[in-house]
Formats: C-alpha cells, structure tokens, sequence
C-alpha cells in the first residue's frame, strides 16, 4: 500500500485542486486522513478497493482513511480535493450522529436538488482558505459539516423503479425540508433539469398535485401545527413558515382549513 502524506493546516481542513490531463493515471495509493473527491469537469474512472466508478461533473466519492484508491482521466478532468482530518469526533455527539454513513467509502451521484448547495458550499470554503480572518477556521468546519450532511443523506435516497420516480420523491423530500425558502416552479424545474410542465405532471401523476400546490400544503400543515403548540403571533407564523405577505398567508390558510388562523387557533387550541 502507497502512502501519500496530505499535510493539513491547523483547523484540520484542506481544500485543493486536482488537475488531471486525458489518459492520466494516478496509482493505487492511500491517506491517513478523510476525503471528498468532487469532479468539477471532465470524466473518468474512480477506484476504491475493488470497485471502480465512472464519474461525471457533480459527483462525489467520499474516502475514509487508509481506503486504496485510484484515479484514471478519460478526458481533461478538474477535482477538488476537500481533505480533513478527525476534528469532528471531539464535537459531542456529532460524529455519532452520522453512523454507518461516513464509516465506509462510497461513490456518490449528488442528487440535482442538493448540487447547487454543495457546490457554494466548496465555494465558500475556498474563499475561507484563501482569505483567512479570525472566525474563518470556525466556518470552514461549520461549511465542512453542511457537506458531510449532504453525503449521509445521499445513503437515505431510495432506490426508485424509474427515473421519473426519483426525481418526484427527491422533489418531495426537497421541498418538506425547504418549505421556508422562497421557491419558484422555474427554479425547481431547473434544478432537476426539467420544463415547469413535464415537472408537474410527473410529480402529479404521483401526488395528484403539482410541486407548488404541494408547498402551500407543507406550509399550512406546519401553520397548524405552530398555532396549536406555540403562542407565537400569526405574523411570526407566516414569517417562519415561508409566506411573503401576511395577506398571502390568510388567503391559503382560509381556503385549505375554511377558517382564518385566529380562528382555528381558538378552536384547536387546549
């Protein structure tokens, strides 16, 4: 086995480009530290052990410490490498969290949903690299952990029949844990690389409503739940749940429950 040394700085937390010209092999080796390969451009071939992975713009492969892997380039390929060390095992009950999922190496197709955040958040921890301040180790490590998120949820996706399956269950998921964000069909379909049209009739072929409908529905049923469990101002409900205006906010509650907010809370209410 090849030991490559990866000298660290001081927060444990390196990030660097790999650049690969067509036909490039890099042999077999090892680290003592953890790393995300995360191909920018270009395409080829990623060993871990015994199973060798083609990947493609946007696709990670996680390694552990002391995996055997590999590198060969099909074409001209661009990699960052994220390299880091076991900071995380002394934040209590962080690394426990994750269990079997950051314990083995694994390739991973990033989902289209979550490309965008994990690209700005490779973004973010270059700018920190390159231009360090006195809070910048701190936000690495905060960026490093959102990554880290982004890889153990990738174990959770469920293998779907088809295509169209997938994107809708991956839409869904998206939008349960975003519903505070402003979110545009336009911007969702073109995260999955989608029309707006052909996205809403795949997602209501399954869910009988299109993406937007099923927002509001998110964002009512957390409302309700809000009213009945806190003492928070309808105002502050509409703010935390996603609405825009508090206008907007009574109109689609009023039509879903047939009652404004006030009311239901009074009714609900114990």
């Amino acid at each position: 086995m090849s030991l490559r040394e990866i000298e660290l700085p001081k927060n444990r937390v390196l990030i660097y480009e790999s650049k690969h010209p067509p036909g490039e092999s890099v042999p077999s080796h090892h680290h003592c530290v953890s790393q995300i390969l995360y191909v920018l451009a270009g395409h080829g071939t990623i060993s871990l052990q015994t199973h060798t992975y083609h990947v493609n713009r946007d696709q990670m492969v996680y390694i552990t410490p002391n995996t055997e892997h590999s590198v060969r380039a099909h074409s001209r390929m661009t990699v960052l490498v994220l390299a880091f060390g076991d900071f995380l095992e002394n934040w209590s009950g962080v690394w426990e969290s994750f269990g079997r999922a950051l314990q083995r190496s694994t390739y991973q197709i990033v989902d289209p949903l979550a490309v965008s955040e994990v690209r700005e958040l490779f973004r973010k921890i270059l700018y920190e690299q390159t231009h360090p301040s006195a809070y910048s180790d701190l936000a690495v490590r905060s960026y490093l952990l959102n990554v880290l998120v982004a890889v153990a949820r990738g174990w959770e996706t469920d293998s779907a029949p088809d295509i169209n399956t997938h994107r809708v269950n991956l839409l869904r998921s998206y939008i349960e844990s975003r519903y505070f964000e402003r979110l545009s069909a336009t911007d969702l379909a073109g995260m999955l690389k989608l029309t707006p049209r052909h996205m809403n009739d795949i997602f209501k072929q399954k869910f009988h409503l299109t993406p937007m409908q099923y927002l509001t529905d998110v964002r009512i049923d957390r409302a309700k739940q809000m009213l009945i469990e806190t003492d928070k101002e309808v105002v502050s409900v509409c703010f935390e749940v996603g609405f825009e205006t508090l206008s907007t906010f009574y109109r689609a509650f009023k039509k879903k429950v047939g009652m404004s907010p006030q009311q239901y809370r009074r009714l609900r209410k114990v």
